[in-house]
């Protein structure tokens, strides 16, 4: 079965992450109903009999692992939390372990901003890395939805999204940086 996002699930995490938070919203929208799903996302596909064959099996196979997984109204697939946890550990050893300091002084950055989400989403109970993507998402959505997003809004989503960028860099060469495992 082909993985529509397995390449960007290794060269660029966050953008995993947040395609995966949309996917997963897109099919919840359409009641996981695999001929809605398909009708709208497959059958317009410009390409080949063979190949809109293996990208609604694909679909398929997440609306099965969603429903497995119990995430029908909420939550995320275990593999896009695998790659949300790859990305707390990653940060966790950048910034306590291997103290690295381009990737402590772009936290920094990005700190107040951090904690602008947790408080706006009803606290801390959101770690930094989900806050930062909770931030991008939400955004995205906002702006999917037609709504104005403030110059201050605009601009803490670009200083987190750029960190993000940056965290995607350190786990796509994480198998290259000796000072962090991730066992």
């Amino acid at each position: 079965m082909i993985d529509l996002l397995e390449n960007k699930r290794h060269e660029h995490a966050a953008g995993y992450i947040v395609s995966m938070w949309h996917l997963e919203d897109l099919l919840r929208a359409h009641g996981l109903d695999l001929e809605a799903v398909s009708g709208l996302l497959v059958k317009p596909m410009d390409t080949d009999p063979e190949t809109k064959r293996g990208v609604r099996a694909w679909y398929a196979d997440l609306i099965r692992r969603m429903r497995e997984e119990g995430i029908e109204q909420e939550g995320h697939l275990d593999e896009v939390k695998e790659v949300m946890e790859e990305l707390r550990s990653i940060h966790d050893a950048l910034i306590n372990d291997v103290q690295d300091p381009a990737y402590v002084q772009a936290y920094l950055k990005v700190e107040q901003d951090i904690r602008a989400v947790q408080r706006q989403t009803g606290g801390s109970e959101l770690d930094p890395i989900e806050a930062c993507f909770t931030a991008v998402y939400g955004v995205m959505l906002l702006k999917a939805q037609g709504t104005e997003i403030s110059e201050a809004t605009a601009a803490a989503e670009a200083r987190i999204r750029e960190f993000l960028e940056l965290l995607s860099g350190h786990h796509r060469d994480l198998p290259r940086l000796p000072d962090i495992s991730l066992n």
